[in-house]
């Protein structure tokens, strides 16, 4: 596996580090009350169920376990999904502390 950059298996070798991304989207999910971040905060959690199986080799055993060959759907499901929740986020964090626009009317 020389041709895949090593730091695309960090959270190969190091599945633990997947609860951060979990607490992120469901904090943000509780402060902005959105959908989409509780939407990535359990795909986050799936995959970190995928992988903990994968290093206790429940869903495989050997060699197959190192096999990665559906991280390359899962890793741009979870960047599309992650990044959508972020803008969300962003998008109703900023209208919240936006103060209404009101628009004047003129008399003609």
């Amino acid at each position: 596996m020389q041709d895949v950059p090593q730091f695309l298996y960090l959270f190969v070798d190091h599945p633990t580090l997947i609860a951060i991304p979990i607490a992120f989207f469901a904090g943000l999910a509780l402060w902005t009350r959105s959908v989409t971040a509780w939407v990535a905060a359990g795909t986050w959690n799936l995959y970190l169920i995928y992988e903990l199986g994968m290093k206790a080799e429940e869903f495989c055993t050997g060699i197959a376990c190192l096999k990665r060959t559906p991280l390359y759907g899962a890793y741009p499901v979870l960047a599309l999904l992650s990044l959508v929740a972020l803008v969300q986020g962003y998008v109703r964090i900023r209208n919240r502390h936006t103060p209404a626009a009101t628009f004047k009317t003129t008399g003609r």
